[in-house]
């Protein structure tokens, strides 16, 4: 989840959710992945974020 341009990641063991810092995995002419790893519950957890483009990318 995006909040007031946070990253929020929720646990998927306690369901808490945690502010992360994702960074660029990839893209596709109209949307922009992002990944974030984070460790809550001694589970080291994985999150995509999935942006749509507000600009064409044909690169």
């Amino acid at each position: 989840m995006v909040q007031g341009g946070r990253y929020l990641a929720r646990c998927r063991k306690c369901g808490r959710w945690l502010e992360v810092q994702p960074r660029a995995s990839g893209s596709e002419p109209y949307f922009a992945h992002q990944e974030a790893e984070f460790v809550c519950c001694g589970l080291k957890q994985r999150v995509t974020f999935v942006r749509e483009k507000d600009e064409l990318d044909f690169h």
